[in-house]
């Protein structure tokens, strides 16, 4: 578990991490690690916000001098409409994960990181993916497939969710009545059941044996939606190496700099080599 504060107690720091819940975040650990690595004294911490009071929080961290704020489930749809100024991936998709505090400047590091981790996988140019939930993570990875040459499958538990991802993020996607994995070398959960400890469904026994499982989620074992795949011999990933990607990145726009995506990847358990 890692320590947090209420967002009214918060002290001054740096930067940091909102979500509800946050004391399951690997954030602070990994983004500790980079600015030792570049030898910065600065700090970041682990902030809860309740819904609906994210840009309350985002003026009270602005007030206390931080510079910039990464924004897990379930506030990227609010934090995107907290913010002044937001890139164009980041208004497409309706989410905003990283925030830099002064201008309250919003962007998306979600979607381009996670091609980032897609590269060292050799997933076919082209292939099938299947991506589960429609929340702002979903929507961010399935626009970022679909601008990298996937085809995509869209599954939610509520299909009028789904069809509302497709529809206002533009996706030339099949919506799927159930989470089925036939056919996709790539099947992404982007769900919040695996915090839970809730499995989403999926019929494994229809999944290409070469296909890749792939949990948005991470904890300290599999989750529930990769131990089942794995039960089934598919290759696996967590999120851990995609919460590397996208904090590098977000690392790299506040500060201008090349962040130590190595070092990241070591402080969470990884082995350093997940983004090529």
């Amino acid at each position: 578990m890692t320590p947090f504060f209420e967002w009214r107690e918060a002290p001054p720091a740096d930067f940091a991490v909102i979500g509800d819940p946050v004391g399951h975040s690997l954030s602070p650990r990994m983004h500790a690690a980079a600015l030792r690595a570049l030898g910065l004294d600065r700090t970041y911490l682990a902030i809860r916000v309740p819904p609906g009071e994210v840009a309350a929080c985002l003026a009270r961290l602005a007030e206390l001098g931080y510079a910039g704020v990464n924004c897990t489930v379930p506030h990227k749809a609010e934090a995107l409409a907290a913010c002044a100024l937001a890139d164009g991936f980041a208004r497409r998709v309706g989410a905003v994960n990283t925030v830099r505090l002064p201008g309250r400047e919003g962007t998306n590091t979600d979607g381009p990181g996670f091609l980032d981790t897609l590269r060292p996988l050799g997933i076919p140019d082209g292939s099938l993916a299947l991506v589960l939930g429609a929340g702002g993570s979903a929507r961010a990875v399935a626009a970022a497939l679909q601008e990298a040459g996937f085809r995509l499958r869209l599954w939610n538990r509520t299909p009028e969710r789904a069809e509302a991802l497709a529809r206002e993020v533009g996706l030339d996607a099949e919506l799927s009545a159930d989470p089925d994995p036939a056919g996709c070398a790539l099947i992404v959960n982007t769900t919040s059941a695996g915090l839970q400890g809730a499995s989403v469904g999926v019929d494994w026994g229809r999944a290409p044996a070469d296909a890749v499982a792939y949990d948005l989620m991470y904890g300290d074992g599999p989750t529930p939606f990769l131990r089942d795949a794995s039960s089934f011999g598919l290759r696996t990933v967590d999120g851990r190496p995609l919460l590397a990607a996208q904090g590098a990145r977000s690392l790299e726009w506040w500060l201008g700099c090349r962040a130590p995506r190595r070092e990241m990847l070591l402080s969470i358990g990884c082995t350093g080599e997940e983004l090529g």
